[in-house]
């Protein structure tokens, strides 16, 4: 089911044209910041794109996970760039706020930085269908192993694309590396047999990124009798989901989304981040379902003992949304003064509240993040 969690949230249920499997794009950075420019894809190594903007409170809590994975896994042979999107390729103000959040974090974000700039937000974000960050394009072999939120990348998930090649003719690679370990595969294959089934994979990813649902409900049974028996029900159940969401219908898709964070919900990261996509995520926000997004958002705030300033401001969120002002400002003046020890994410959390005081609920999007 995390598997099914992860694609629910980082795809936009629409099947966009990048996705997991694809080549990777050859557009690059525009500039580098920190460190040296990747200027290609090296066997036996992988790469992380992480998108994210100063701007960004959920970007800048990923921060610390993200250097500790840099330091642990570098000299593994795992190259991290966080690349700076939707800020910096703004204007030139934009990019010197940029710039100085980078040299404010000193070690703290130790892995290496870049300026995206507007060709590899089309070549990358936009192809993916992506309109929220942060975001990770995870690479291997030159083509797109993985692709997510980065609080989800782990050691033992990168790890396993590092040793396990699970890009290299297994028909399984697209669920692969959002389960973090290898999936059990039909053993030895024979290459015509591989082809077969990936062939029955590809015909359903294609209809559902033509959005043509006939078509994919067609293909389905074909695509899911690859999958060993466990996977197989995920697969229908998935599916199906996406296409009544497409159709209007977006009850199979939350329930799922419930059944799958029910599994973790011990994990305040995992909580704030569901209730945090439900309410700000365009695929969503058409079919607002705000008591699924107070359950996970409740939660996360009582995991982290209200300590937490991104998960307050998420549920400040909801109590808006929700038309419980008063204690959507109570809780945002909660998220300003736990962000103390953050003088950027404070400030931006006092931009939020600032507006909530004048009565408005600004949207969590990047355009909305720009100075008055």
């Amino acid at each position: 089911m995390r598997a099914l969690l992860l694609l629910l949230l980082t795809a936009t249920l629409s099947a966009a044209g990048l996705k997991v499997g694809d080549p990777a794009p050859t557009t690059r950075p525009e500039s580098m910041l920190q460190g040296e420019a990747v200027k290609e894809f090296k066997k036996g190594e992988v790469y992380v794109f992480e998108c994210w903007a100063s701007w960004c409170g959920p970007c800048v809590a990923s921060i610390p996970h993200l250097n500790e994975l840099h330091q642990k896994m570098s000299k593994k042979g795992v190259v991290i760039t966080g690349v700076n999107v939707w800020e910096a390729e703004r204007d030139a103000a934009s990019a010197q706020r940029a710039k100085d959040f980078v040299k404010s974090q000193g070690d703290k974000m130790s892995y290496r930085i870049a300026l995206g700039g507007k060709a590899f937000i089309k070549d990358w974000l936009e192809a993916a269908g992506v309109n929220g960050i942060p975001h990770a394009f995870v690479v291997a072999e030159g083509k797109i192993a993985w692709a997510g939120h980065p609080a989800q990348l782990t050691m033992e998930m990168l790890g396993d694309i590092l040793t396990g090649s699970p890009l290299a003719g297994d028909p399984l690679a697209l669920d692969t590396p959002l389960r973090g370990k290898k999936a059990a595969v039909k053993p030895a294959l024979a290459d015509s047999e591989i082809a077969e089934a990936q062939a029955k994979l590809d015909a359903l990813a294609k209809a559902m990124g033509r959005k043509d649902w006939e078509a994919a409900k067609k293909a389905l049974p074909a695509a899911a009798a690859v999958l060993p028996p466990e996977e197989r029900k995920d697969l229908i159940d998935m599916v199906e989901a996406q296409i009544a969401f497409a159709n209007g219908d977006p009850s199979k898709a939350y329930a799922q989304i419930e059944k799958a964070g029910q599994e973790d919900f011990d994990d305040a990261e995992t909580m704030n981040e569901l209730a945090w996509e439900l309410i700000t995520n365009p695929s969503y926000t058409k079919f607002l379902n705000l008591p699924l997004a107070e359950k996970f958002a409740v939660q996360a705030v009582k995991l982290t003992k209200e300590a937490h300033p991104d998960k307050l401001d998420t549920l400040a969120r909801v109590r808006w949304l929700q038309g419980r002002k008063e204690e959507s400002l109570s809780l945002q003046k909660k998220a300003v003064a736990a962000a103390a020890a953050d003088a950027r994410m404070q400030k931006l959390l006092q931009k939020t509240l600032d507006s909530m005081e004048k009565g408005v609920l600004p949207k969590a999007e990047p355009a909305e993040d720009d100075d008055k």
